[in-house]
């Protein structure tokens, strides 16, 4: 009879657990539920960005993205369509971080603020992978479908509005807007060069290719691009 209850008791023990299990399972599934569509990218997209940085483009595996997301597959797939559909939200993603970034200098205290500009830049192009997925796109011929026309001049068009504004302040001519878009050109591409392959570059000239030789070439360098912005003829009265 004694065992009869205990044989019950045990079975309702069991039975809470085996309840309070499925109720853990059912909440994580609930909670991914709650997120919103944006949220999904988001998580989708900085899973990925963890990927690209530990592992260059080729870590870029959708199972391994969406375990890392707590998503399945498919959801990846719902989102962006295809792997290529994810890699061009990422570039376009870090292409609009290194807009955010330029912007952040145009207007400022110095116009423009070319050593804050480079610093921001770095930021994103070198510590975010930026300079690694854009070289890949433009080795394996893809870069054309994410880097569209005039996508990067919003950037370039504030920075013209910012040398126009320092110009005038020192008696200058002011610009033209095609000389500016040059001068964004090669800001972009500097960037974006040494962020990939600048340290292996400094090393096999003999600079060295550490922390130290870097912050040294790049406060050079925003010297050399502070003296050019500064060579401009004054206006003729």
């Amino acid at each position: 009879m004694a065992a009869g209850p205990r044989q019950s008791s045990g079975s309702s023990a069991t039975g809470h657990r085996r309840k309070g299990g499925g109720k853990g399972a059912r909440d994580r599934t609930a909670n991914r539920r709650r997120r919103n569509a944006v949220e999904t990218r988001s998580a989708i997209l900085e899973a990925a960005e963890r990927r690209l940085l530990a592992g260059g483009p080729d870590a870029i595996r959708l199972q391994e993205i969406a375990a890392d997301a707590g998503i399945s597959h498919p959801a990846i797939l719902h989102h962006f369509g295809s792997r290529e559909g994810l890699v061009e939200a990422m570039v376009l993603r870090g292409i609009a971080r290194l807009q955010a970034q330029f912007l952040e200098g145009w207007p400022s205290a110095r116009e423009p603020d070319i050593e804050g500009v480079l610093e921001r830049f770095y930021e994103v192009a070198s510590h975010r992978g930026m300079a690694r997925m854009l070289a890949w796109l433009i080795l394996t011929g893809e870069s054309q479908r994410t880097m569209k026309p005039g996508l990067l001049k919003p950037a370039a068009e504030r920075m013209h509005a910012g040398r126009i504004r320092r110009a005038q302040k020192e008696g200058r001519r002011s610009p033209e807007l095609e000389e500016t878009l040059f001068a964004a050109t090669e800001l972009f591409i500097l960037v974006l060069g040494d962020s990939f392959f600048g340290p292996s570059i400094r090393r096999a000239i003999g600079l060295g290719g550490g922390a130290d030789s870097t912050r040294r070439f790049r406060r050079w360098l925003s010297k050399v691009l502070e003296r050019m912005e500064s060579r401009r003829p004054p206006v003729v009265s």
